[in-house]
């Protein structure tokens, strides 16, 4: 008789083993805090981990592609847990990312067909990359919008390395006109752990996305307002988005322009999948009204 092993069960109480976040959100650990500045964004993305990666991908004697440069980015990380819903489970970074893209491609895929899908605030290409090379999203036009220099260049010699055609230029999600390059009216846009880099968004956040005339924009962000105050693991949250001058009112915005009838929510799923269990993102779609 063949014996099922018994899976593990996980709990927050947990958690201390595989991140040192608990102990520095309670004070048992010291931890230097940084504000979510533009120069702070740049030093951390740009010069740091884009730029890393960049210089690996042009010093490289081989050919490298989004698969490389995903292997990369977890080497020497281990296993972890992973929230799912309100489920802990401890998954290789491999494994995780698999789940947080097919997360993605499957709330895109609901929203096709569009006039193009873009990315906004997109890394180096880690997700548009990916959903470039699905089967659903052939002959759909991409664009990548990214805020960093090196993190545009990193998506376009990627792209150009696969033989993907995808638009790329500047964005910056916190400004009055968020992209620099041309979006067809009709686009399916979406941010993925993008807008929480914004502290504190405005109302023109809104205005500003939905003067491109989106089919519809697809948020898949941590949201504060989603993180439980009667809960343990809720509080644990809003200290680790707070201490980390993560945004803290996207949801608040998007519900007061809902209510101003500047727009319209269309789906709103709470905390799916955190790779980092204290910065779980939530699925946000709405759609501008005209």
């Amino acid at each position: 008789m063949t014996t099922v092993p018994v899976r593990k069960l996980f709990s927050i109480d947990d958690l201390p083993a595989f991140s040192p976040w608990p102990a520095r959100l309670l004070g048992l650990d010291s931890w230097k805090h940084r504000k979510k500045t533009a120069a702070e964004v740049i030093r951390e993305f740009d010069q740091e981990k884009w730029g890393v990666l960049l210089e690996r991908v042009r010093t490289s004697p081989v050919a490298v592609n989004i698969d490389d440069v995903e292997r990369w980015s977890v080497e020497g990380v281990p296993d972890s847990l992973v929230s799912i819903g309100d489920r802990l489970e401890l998954l290789s970074p491999i494994q995780a990312r698999r789940r947080y893209l097919a997360l993605i491609e499957s709330v895109l895929r609901r929203y096709l067909p569009a006039a193009a899908v873009a990315e906004l605030g997109a890394g180096y290409g880690s997700v548009i990359l990916q959903l470039a090379r699905r089967p659903r999203f052939a002959g759909v036009p991409l664009l990548a919008g990214e805020y960093t220099e090196r993190g545009c260049e990193l998506i376009r010699q990627l792209s150009q390395a696969s033989g993907l055609r995808i638009v790329v230029g500047h964005c910056d999600l916190g400004s009055r006109t968020p992209v620099d390059f041309a979006v067809p009216e009709g686009a399916l846009l979406f941010t993925s752990m993008a807008v929480h880099y914004v502290p504190r968004l405005s109302e023109g956040y809104v205005h500003a996305i939905a003067a491109l005339r989106p089919a519809a924009v697809v948020n898949v962000e941590p949201c504060y307002e989603h993180c439980s105050s009667s809960t343990l693991t809720g509080l644990l949250r809003r200290r680790y988005i707070e201490i980390n001058d993560y945004n803290r009112n996207l949801m608040s915005v998007l519900r007061a322009q809902q209510a101003a009838g500047t727009l319209r929510i269309v789906e709103e799923i709470p905390a799916v999948i955190g790779i980092n269990p204290l910065l779980p993102v939530s699925v946000v779609v709405w759609v501008p009204e005209r």
